[in-house]
């Protein structure tokens, strides 16, 4: 459908016709001249209210720079403890990281108890520097000393808990040597340590 758009028609004479209502936008000299004191006296008061604000606060900054300054000598008191505890830290540190490298021999002497064969029995057991002496004899009936001897060595090497710092355990020298009939094998091991 089309749509058709209505005609006015205003046959009025021009006097009588309504007229758009105009706007004011001037103001009038007695308006301007009441409404400038209110503006003034806005004026004045917000330049009044942020002159108090001002001096409220430079008053709570000098009383916050105040006790600053009174605690200075608690802070003095914290930095240096703070210091000596990032010390501490520190030598903690150290000494849990020395720990965790120690060798625990009580450990060790205990895994070569567990490892030592029947008919094997030990003499000395030296420690200097990183040098790791074992010195020990070793008998048996079936005149198989040298299998006992390397079946304590391969017990020490295989065992995790006893090699554990060590770089190297091997067999150095062994001597025979014969008492009262009986042929016994005198034996050194030596390792280094990590």
């Amino acid at each position: 459908m089309a749509s058709f758009d209505m005609i006015e028609i205003n046959l009025l004479p021009e006097e009588l016709k309504a007229k758009p209502k105009e706007r004011k936008t001037k103001l009038e000299p007695k308006a301007v001249f009441y409404l400038a004191p209110v503006i003034f006296a806005l004026l004045i008061a917000t330049h009044i209210y942020l002159a108090v604000v001002n001096i409220k606060n430079s008053y709570q900054l000098k009383a916050l720079n105040n006790k600053w300054q009174a605690q200075e000598p608690q802070r003095k008191i914290l930095d240096s403890a703070k210091e000596e505890y990032d010390i501490l830290s520190a030598d903690v540190q150290a000494i849990r990281q020395l720990a965790a490298e120690r060798i625990n021999w009580a450990e060790k002497l205990n895994q070569i108890s567990l490892g030592l064969p029947s008919g094997v029995w030990l003499n000395e057991i030296s420690l200097a520097g990183n040098k790791f002496n074992l010195n020990g004899s070793a008998i048996s009936l079936q005149k198989q000393e040298m299998s006992l001897i390397n079946k304590f060595l391969t017990n020490l090497k295989n065992d995790p808990d006893f090699f554990h710092g060590f770089n190297s355990l091997d067999l150095d020298s062994v001597q025979k040597r014969a008492v009262g009939g009986y042929e016994i094998a005198d034996f050194i091991f030596r390792g280094s340590l990590k």
